[in-house]
């Protein structure tokens, strides 16, 4: 169930439904752009006699509302998988929504999060599967960091943002600025690393995808677009890492990693290449940014998570 009718949501939907079979449930914001896209897919699918199909449903990941309605209109239907893989470009210094939040924090990550809880639910063997993106990288390397004197001086420098405790009171409930992409998608992975410590039948995983042509940016869209310009690589390459993560068996997800490892003790990460990779552990982080202080963060994520939904009555 990918959620997105262009880009890295189009065409995981067609090639699972091509390809694989599958029977695919396409979430998206506009209606008609859904339906569109589905049709799309579903007259390529009747033209190659495939066995898949995809099917439009709505939903708004900004209300959650719309979130619960769509996890609603689920009900009964088996579902395997869920692909959150939603993302935009925030606008910097965008105001906060009606519960008081970072726009960013809620699409990006809250709006997953209800949902993935919504669907586990009724499907406790679920794969959650998140687009992640490498920028997460960013709140760990020592050189993205702008030195404090600097920040001073011009105090309207931006610099990549990790999770912490201030962003958790405060962060999250500030106007956009030009970090809260780099949050969000560090928010999904630790959202993926949860998953199956609160939920131990499920399994989940973050797919950093790198540089895919896709519509995130307007200028992604022009003639001479960096997938033109062969600088990214398409979307319906780049996606292979996604597929693979939809569709693999458990063991297929863990080769690679220590022996006896199992899905359950923690979701993974897999890069570009599609090669699984532990959570949270590159080499080139920050020695204060260790993996347990990264899972120790993810844990008062989950919290305030719940609290916020708990708070606004969802």
């Amino acid at each position: 169930m990918p959620l997105g009718n262009s880009g890295v949501g189009f065409e995981t939907a067609r090639q699972l439904s091509l390809s694989y079979g599958t029977h695919v449930i396409m979430g998206c914001r506009s209606e008609i752009k859904c339906t569109k896209a589905a049709n799309t897919i579903n007259n390529e699918i009747i033209a190659t006699k495939s066995n898949g199909s995809v099917t439009p449903m709505f939903i708004d990941l900004a209300n959650l509302d719309s979130v619960k309605s769509f996890a609603t209109h689920l009900e009964g239907r088996e579902v395997d998988v869920l692909f959150n893989n939603a993302g935009y470009a925030p606008v910097d210094k965008s105001s906060v929504n009606d519960m008081g939040l970072n726009p960013a924090f809620n699409d990006m990550h809250l709006a997953h999060f209800f949902l993935s809880e919504q669907l586990l639910k009724g499907h406790p063997r679920l794969r959650v599967v998140y687009t992640s993106s490498g920028t997460h990288h960013c709140c760990a390397l020592p050189f993205a960091f702008v030195p404090s004197f600097v920040l001073e001086l011009l105090p309207d420098i931006h610099r990549p943002g990790c999770i912490d405790d201030e962003y958790l009171s405060t962060g999250i409930r500030s106007p956009n600025d030009a970090a809260a992409y780099f949050q969000s998608k560090l928010a999904n992975v630790l959202h993926a690393t949860q998953i199956p410590r609160h939920h131990p039948h499920a399994t989940s995983v973050a797919i950093d995808l790198g540089w895919v042509g896709t519509s995130i940016q307007p200028w992604m869209q022009t003639q001479l677009s960096p997938t033109s310009l062969g600088w990214m690589r398409s979307a319906n390459v780049g996606v292979l890492p996604m597929i693979n993560a939809i569709l693999s068996t458990d063991a297929e997800l863990l080769d690679g990693l220590s022996e006896g490892r199992k899905l359950s003790d923690g979701g993974i990460i897999m890069n570009t290449l599609g090669k699984t990779e532990e959570a949270l552990t590159m080499y080139f982080w920050r020695e204060d940014l260790s993996r347990e202080r990264m899972i120790e963060v993810a844990d008062k994520l989950w919290d305030e998570s719940f609290k916020i939904l708990k708070a606004n009555d969802y």
